[in-house]
């Protein structure tokens, strides 16, 4: 299983997001962390504190710049498309998906701009 960590400053709308992502629940649940998990992920949400707290715009601006990009095995990138539409968050569509060997991947992101990547077995 992987596990990360992410500090974002919309708690609620990232956590919802990650649930509908990986088809996750929440876990260990307060005002300030969350735990979504899945069979093969879980996402740690921490809410950034007020004092380093940044405007987020609707729809974020992807944070491209970030050097790491996690990436989350899903069923069906088109099924996660799905369960993320009218979120914060996107998942980009299918002109941008790309092959690997046996792997198809999407790039997006979070309600916060994080830059996400699905994968998908082909």
């Amino acid at each position: 299983m992987t596990k990360l960590v992410l500090w974002v400053d919309k708690f609620d709308e990232c956590a919802e997001f990650y649930r509908r992502l990986l088809d996750g629940r929440l876990e260990h649940a307060s005002a300030e962390f969350v735990e979504v998990c899945s069979e093969s992920s879980c996402v740690l949400l921490h809410r950034v504190p007020a004092e380093w707290s940044s405007e987020i715009s609707r729809p974020p601006e992807p944070r491209e710049q970030n050097p790491m990009k996690p990436v989350f095995e899903v069923r069906s990138i088109d099924a996660a498309r799905v369960a993320v539409s009218g979120s914060d968050g996107l998942i980009f569509g299918e002109d941008r998906e790309q092959t690997h060997g046996l792997i198809r991947y999407c790039d997006g992101f979070d309600p916060d701009g994080n830059v996400i990547q699905l994968s998908q077995a082909i």
